[in-house]
């Protein structure tokens, strides 16, 4: 049904403002068809930043072992699907270059001063948030090319709209003049 609204073909009774309407149609399905690449771009871009972000090994983020310098405080409870929030305790790890360092990193609570935990450094020696897992990478990528092909369609969609809007606005304007002259007519018909 939908189809046949919108297709072209040389009915006589099919006016102009019909054929700008299948015309704008088409223009919306064929933006959305061609934001496909723009859409994949996006998403490989995304994935790419996301693999970089996340390199690890020499020049980029290493787990190292730090040492606690103080008793951490007691762990944050969280309720619910949230993780627990680690203390922030003051410790001394040995960066990249061979040289010590020294900051807060999250520690187990109630651990003890001396007790060695595992952080992540960055290629500077400060200490960074670990790295994300692959499938976190393709999922953010996977979103990012979705959200190019929603706002492209999202874009389609209100273009037809606004043109479809306009398009019913000169129908009425034409439908009104062609009842104001069939009117006339009538009138002056009476009248003879």
């Amino acid at each position: 049904m939908l189809t046949r609204r919108y297709r072209w073909d040389r009915n006589p009774l099919r006016r102009r403002t019909d054929r700008l309407e299948s015309s704008l149609v088409v223009a919306a399905v064929l933006l959305v068809l061609v934001s496909v690449w723009p859409a994949v771009l996006a998403g490989r871009a995304t994935y790419g930043a996301g693999m970089a972000e996340t390199r690890v090994g020499p020049g980029g983020r290493q787990q190292v072992t730090a040492t606690l310098l103080r008793d951490a405080p007691p762990a944050r409870a969280t309720y619910g699907e949230m993780p627990p929030q680690l203390p922030r305790t003051p410790a001394r790890w040995t960066g990249p270059d061979g040289a010590a360092r020294t900051g807060e990193v999250a520690a187990p609570g109630l651990a003890r001063s001396g007790t060695a935990v595992r952080i992540w450094i960055d290629a500077e020696g400060r200490p960074a948030t670990a790295p994300k897992k692959p499938l976190e990478i393709v999922i953010r990528g996977a979103g990012m090319a979705v959200f190019v092909v929603l706002v492209a369609a999202l874009i389609a969609v209100t273009g037809f709209a606004a043109g479809r809007w306009a398009l019913d606005r000169r129908r009425y304007r034409s439908w009104d003049a062609a009842w104001a002259i069939a009117d006339k007519r009538g009138h002056g018909h009476r009248r003879g």
